[in-house]
């Protein structure tokens, strides 16, 4: 490597006519302006690139780099698979969420106190739990399941988890026969007949989604949400309400 660096940067052009040695890259002597034979230098440059040239197709083609390669490829499709088989995992993996609730006369009397208390301020609080409450969805629902199927998609039941001054809340619905879940957490708030929400992050599966992201998700519920519209209303026109782990509290208008 070295010889040929040293060949090329001391490499003369001899004038034929005066013999004065000149630069590689002149046409014309500097000394008495005859022109040079350049064919020596390119032959030298023609022969420099061959040498280059075959080294570098001994390079593409050195067997043991070929196998590192081939591994190289091998792992990182290994690698990929695998992740994409926990992650389809995740994605069809049942949260933790109770099974469903069977107390239907409990979920038709919730109705009857929401509508007093939104119209007649009585009682002046109300306090469910999660299980009376995913009891009352499932009421509520139950005629409108059909309105709720998407295409490949059964709608199976909606239910709600309650935590401190948060809910989470999931839809499970049925794909080939293989239930899928999705679910949003959300900071209700209500104040003054509206009801707001502040999106905390959700999951699909077992696989949590950012709340930057999950936020998006509520078009997977925009259905669920036209369906309990009579009931939403009837909740906007309560005082305030209350969330707490495993409970809701219902507070109604004062005068």
């Amino acid at each position: 490597m070295s010889s040929t660096t040293t060949a090329t940067t001391t490499a003369k052009l001899i004038c034929p006519e005066c013999r004065h040695d000149n630069e590689t890259e002149r046409i014309y002597c500097h000394s008495c302006g005859a022109r040079l034979d350049r064919s020596a230098v390119a032959m030298r440059n023609s022969k420099e690139a061959v040498a280059e040239t075959r080294q570098r197709v001994r390079k593409l083609f050195d067997p043991t780099r070929a196998r590192i390669r081939a591994k190289f490829f091998k792992i990182s499709k290994l690698i990929l698979g695998a992740a994409a088989v926990a992650l389809l995992i995740q994605l069809l993996s049942a949260p933790d969420v109770p099974a469903p609730a069977k107390t239907p006369v409990i979920a038709s009397q919730i109705r009857f106190d929401l509508e007093n208390a939104a119209t007649r301020q009585q009682p002046a609080q109300l306090q469910y739990s999660e299980e009376q409450i995913n009891a009352f969805l499932a009421y509520a629902l139950k005629t409108k399941q059909t309105s709720l199927n998407k295409p490949l998609l059964e709608f199976k039941r909606a239910l709600v988890g309650f935590h401190e001054n948060s809910l989470a809340f999931t839809a499970e619905r049925s794909f080939f026969g293989y239930p899928l879940y999705t679910t949003c957490s959300y900071s209700p708030v209500l104040k003054e007949g509206k009801l707001e929400a502040a999106n905390n992050g959700g999951s699909i599966g077992r696989l949590a989604i950012h709340p930057q992201i999950s936020r998006f998700m509520s078009v997977l519920f925009a259905d669920l949400w036209s369906a309990l519209d009579p009931e939403t209303r009837l909740v906007k026109k309560l005082g305030s309400i209350e969330f707490h782990d495993k409970n809701v509290v219902l507070i109604a208008r004062s005068r």
